[in-house]
């Protein structure tokens, strides 16, 4: 497989979150891991068009009277996967972890062909590894960041996720550059923009999130799913 036979077999598209939304500050990083999480939303319908709509449309979950806005730059399940955000913005989604690295959601909603997504989400992680030189032990699982239990579908296999993503990434045969901007993982704006990141700050530690935050997402996305088009 070449790089762009593997980005064709991502299907993805690209919905970003509009400039000036307060889930898109458009802080740059230098994104140096990739963070992996499960939705933890088992509802039906919670698929990767549902949480684009929601972190694009709403974007926050209350909690003990606030919004909490949150974000992320991938949303995958089995059949597609969607940009929210350039990689090199930050998205708020794992502590310490925000400034530093991609975040990459994987549905894992009500009727999902759970292996198929999980294996979309691996070659997304080899098509970052390839275009951005992220080593091996910079993919980690959200609770590397915070301790939660996150992704709570993949953690007890998460090393079978990372071999999958570089068994990928060993099969492939072109340059790191070769699809840039044709299938929108990295575009060629942002490659060139990662250049002059190269001092963006490490971020002080943000404020706590709850540690059940991603069924508090997934509680948000069900109410706004339900009062979509009203």
């Amino acid at each position: 497989m070449n790089r762009n036979e593997l980005g064709k077999s991502l299907n993805l598209s690209v919905e970003l979150i509009a400039k000036g939304r307060p889930n898109r500050s458009g802080r740059p990083i230098l994104p140096t891991y990739i963070t992996i999480h499960n939705t933890s939303n088992d509802g039906p319908g919670a698929d990767a068009a549902a949480h684009s709509r929601f972190v694009r449309n709403k974007g926050y979950y209350e909690w003990n009277g606030k919004k909490r806005f949150v974000s992320w730059h991938y949303s995958v399940d089995d059949k597609q996967i969607i940009k929210h955000l350039p990689i090199n913005e930050h998205a708020i989604h794992a502590g310490l972890g925000n400034g530093q690295s991609i975040a990459i959601e994987i549905c894992m909603h009500k009727g999902i062909d759970q292996s198929s997504a999980n294996s979309r989400a691996a070659r997304l992680v080899a098509a970052l590894m390839n275009d951005l030189g992220i080593a091996r032990d910079k993919i980690v699982p959200h609770k590397h960041w915070t301790n939660k239990t996150c992704p709570v579908l993949l953690l007890p296999s998460f090393g079978t996720f990372i071999e999958d993503a570089e068994s990928v990434l060993a099969s492939l045969t072109a340059s790191p550059t070769e699809s840039l901007a044709r299938d929108g993982v990295v575009s060629v704006e942002e490659f060139a923009i990662l250049d002059q990141t190269q001092d963006a700050p490490v971020e002080a530690a943000p404020e706590d999130d709850p540690e059940d935050a991603h069924k508090q997402i997934a509680n948000a996305l069900a109410e706004f799913l339900a009062t979509e088009g009203d």
